[in-house]
């Protein structure tokens, strides 16, 4: 094998293995999440990370830093009270070094009181990514869009910049 091909085979191992990482980032937060494991899910997101979320009504809520990553871990409901599941899908990653932009699919399945489990939400988690220096990637950047909007669904207590109301579309 020439160095050439041999750097390719290298720099080809390294993006899969990145990608790998990134998503194992994206899947310990929804087990963290949904689990109340609050310093498993701190891990996953950098000391000066930003987290929204964005709903149709135009409502969004803001978590900044490290109090504020806290704040959203520990205020967030979880097992045993509420049983429910963050599920990532359809991840587009895009490496640039020691960053990545993420875009997935995310839904929310709630456990019904006696009744069968339904979706509580949909919507996307866009990411911004960065591998720290110890080599693992967390998230630096993340905007959630709910991309549905039932009546009388639950919204954070905490982190509200605005409630703005989106005009009705006719």
């Amino acid at each position: 094998m020439s160095q050439d091909d041999f750097a390719a085979l290298t720099a080809r191992v390294q993006a899969l293995e990145d990608r790998n990482a990134i998503v194992d980032t994206l899947m310990q937060y929804g087990h963290a999440l949904d689990y109340g494991d609050v310093e498993r899910l701190m891990d996953c997101f950098t000391e000066d990370a930003v987290r929204e979320t964005r709903r149709p009504d135009g409502t969004v809520n803001r978590w900044q830093g490290v109090a504020g990553t806290r704040e959203f871990a520990t205020t967030h409901t979880h097992a045993p009270d509420k049983h429910h599941k963050h599920l990532v899908l359809n991840s587009a990653v895009d490496v640039h070094g020691d960053t990545a932009d993420v875009v997935s699919y995310m839904f929310r399945f709630d456990a019904g009181d006696g009744d069968k489990s339904f979706v509580w939400g949909m919507g996307r988690y866009v990411d911004k990514m960065r591998r720290g220096l110890d080599g693992r990637w967390r998230i630096l950047m993340r905007v959630t869009f709910i991309e549905d909007d039932w009546p009388g669904r639950s919204r954070p207590a905490t982190g509200l910049v605005t409630t703005r109301s989106v005009a009705s579309k006719d």
